[in-house]
């Protein structure tokens, strides 16, 4: 298959781990010609009872041609590990919340809904904590860094003393 960009690659290669419940590195970037993005565990383990680096042969390979377009050379899509779907809520790249449920939570923090109170009110609107996409560590961190950017009373005083 041949894609315009390595992001295009990544992204369908990330979709695609995303539906068979594993996740993805970017491997072997540092000369831009070539690129390899493989399963997370596929790095070789450093000691015994390494359970996260198994070096599981999982793996994509590309290389961009000439003319500026990238073609896959090499696919191996068998894993030397059990994919768990339930573990698939915890891996990073596949944990995103939805703008609607952004929206909801900036909307319930301006109204002073504590964050708890706030993360449960989600789960159940969206049918259980497994129907989220995220863990509420995520929705924490964003509440947290929507408040640090919020504008206090006098804070825009403040700012346009600054730059006057």
């Amino acid at each position: 298959m041949i894609y315009d960009s390595f992001d295009s690659i990544f992204d369908a290669y990330q979709e695609y781990a995303r539906q068979t419940r594993f996740s993805v590195l970017k491997r072997g970037l540092k000369n831009s010609k070539y690129a390899l993005m493989a399963c997370d565990k596929s790095r070789v383990p450093i000691t015994q009872n390494s359970s996260m680096r198994i070096g599981c042969p999982a793996r994509l390979n590309a290389i961009r041609k000439d003319d500026g377009f990238w073609v896959i050379l090499k696919t191996v899509m068998e894993h030397n590990h059990d994919l768990d779907p339930t573990m698939s809520i915890l891996m990073p790249a596949h944990r995103k919340i939805n703008v609607h449920i952004k929206r909801q939570l900036e909307a319930n923090d301006i109204a002073d809904i504590r964050p708890g109170k706030n993360i449960c009110l989600c789960e159940v609107q969206a049918g259980g904590p497994d129907k989220i996409g995220c863990i509420p560590r995520d929705y924490r961190n964003f509440i947290d860094n929507r408040i640090r950017f919020r504008l206090g009373v006098g804070d825009a005083e403040a700012i346009h003393k600054l730059f006057a």
